[in-house]
């Protein structure tokens, strides 16, 4: 097989030269735009830092300036209930993948087994969520950054605590993160429009508005019930466990697992509330849904996983349908 026709032998095959790469984007279907614009900016965030702060310092640097040429999504793999995204990306100078949840980026050269990268990430980003951090990204802190804070020391003083006096000061925190999220919904302006809202500190009441707001209707009878449920007994739990006098560390261990799990889907409504975000898409209909905050524009974006197509609105105006 040669790379140029033989003029004797008409059945020779001719080798087709590589397409570039800044082409091949061209030729990727089903890719969200958003996406791969995310994706990229990390990559050449992540790659060029050297370089900028050499510019930055002396106003001149030999470092090549990294560009990515094009991004691929190669797999999706769910593991314990996380989703974890593989992308293949070439850029001018090497080729990375990265991946997701949190991301972080791998040499091929280093690292050429896709198989292999996502088994390391997975464990490399287990050991460091258990380091503790603050969850959540830009769309939750906007509004909701006292909430997440407030967890997150919850989270380091139970890794310290050893007594009794300990354990009931999780439960405070605990209760302290409540309130602090319907404070913060309410300054939000989320319920602008209750004719008699509740007091500040009626975390019950204020969950409920919540709930209601973004599970309304017959179908959703039975998710109403169990959030309601899980808001009010964490409630209870924490206000026990504050003047528990014989807690103990599982107390307190159910005491924070429940209030992160009922803040989390907490935030996740009032998210959704505040950027006006479908359920569903309105082109394909899928619930595949990310709402993602944009702050140099200052405005959500809500785009969908599965088409691509994507709402625009600012926290203040009212919504379209995507």
């Amino acid at each position: 097989m040669n790379d140029k026709p033989d003029a004797e032998n008409p059945n020779d095959c001719i080798i087709p030269p590589e397409l570039p790469k800044t082409e091949l984007r061209n030729l990727v279907s089903e890719q969200s735009e958003h996406e791969v614009r995310e994706i990229v900016d990390y990559i050449e965030w992540q790659c060029n830092k050297k370089r900028e702060h050499e510019l930055e310092e002396t106003g001149t640097t030999e470092l090549a300036e990294e560009i990515v040429q094009h991004a691929e999504k190669i797999k999706t793999e769910r593991v314990m209930g996380t989703d974890y995204s593989v992308w293949d990306v070439h850029t001018n100078l090497n080729r990375w993948w990265v991946i997701t949840n949190p991301t972080n980026l791998y040499s091929q050269i280093l690292m050429p087994s896709l198989d292999y990268t996502l088994s390391f990430h997975i464990g490399l980003m287990a050991r460091v969520q258990a380091r503790r951090e603050i969850a959540g990204g830009d769309e939750v802190f906007d509004f909701l950054s006292i909430t997440q804070r407030k967890i997150y020391q919850a989270q380091l003083a139970f890794d310290e605590a050893d007594e009794i006096e300990d354990f009931q000061g999780i439960g405070l925190q605990c209760r302290e993160a409540m309130t602090s999220f319907t404070r913060e919904v309410v300054a939000a302006g989320l319920f602008d429009d209750l004719g008699e809202p509740p007091k500040k500190g009626d975390f019950i009441a204020w969950s409920d508005h919540v709930i209601g707001a973004r599970a309304a209707g017959g179908a959703a009878e039975y998710v109403r019930g169990y959030l309601k449920a899980i808001c009010q007994k964490g409630w209870q739990l924490a206000n026990w466990l504050t003047h528990a006098k014989n807690a103990t560390r599982s107390d307190a261990a159910l005491c924070l697992s429940a209030t992160e799990h009922l803040v989390h889907e907490l935030i996740t409504l009032a998210l959704k509330s505040k950027a006006r975000s479908p359920e569903k898409c309105g082109r394909c209909s899928s619930f595949k849904i990310n709402v993602t905050w944009r702050p140099d524009e200052e405005e959500y974006v809500a785009s969908c996983e599965m088409c691509g197509a994507e709402g625009r609105w600012p926290p203040s105006s009212v919504a379209s349908e995507a």
